[in-house]
């Protein structure tokens, strides 16, 4: 992956935070994630990034994402999209506010709001037990 592990992690970060929530199912997905991608150093920044991140306020947390956009290779940005929705998604339950979250952060990426409709409904379908809020 050409995109940094740190800029990786701003996103996964803001994943965490859309359900309010680091469990083990979130650090078990980004262990593996990390060993997929060869990048040994993921789950720390990560970790370090949830500690950077837990006290911004919305509008800080979008400009963060903002900064961090910019560096994310213009060839991984769906990729960084679906590694959000897999992790939002890691405890096998969809929310509305992880929707909406999956949303921005596809808008913060620079992807129209179809495309990432697209990535969001093949995900669902491929998923046989996920729960999705209603």
């Amino acid at each position: 992956m050409k995109t940094e592990s740190k800029v990786l992690s701003s996103f996964l970060a803001a994943a965490v935070w859309a359900d309010g929530e680091y469990d083990e199912f979130e650090k078990e997905f980004v262990n593996e994630v990390g060993d997929v991608l060869e990048i040994k150093t993921l789950l720390a920044d990560l970790e370090k990034t949830i500690k950077e991140t837990e006290k911004m306020n919305e509008d800080q947390l979008a400009s963060f994402l903002e900064t961090a956009a910019k560096k994310v290779d213009a060839e991984e940005k769906e990729g960084v999209l679906t590694l959000c929705l897999q992790l939002m998604c890691a405890d096998a339950f969809l929310a509305i506010e992880e929707v909406e979250n999956f949303l921005a952060f596809a808008d913060i990426l620079g992807i129209d709001e179809d495309k990432a409709t697209a990535i969001l409904d093949e995900f669902v379908a491929e998923e046989e037990d996920l729960i999705i809020e209603e």
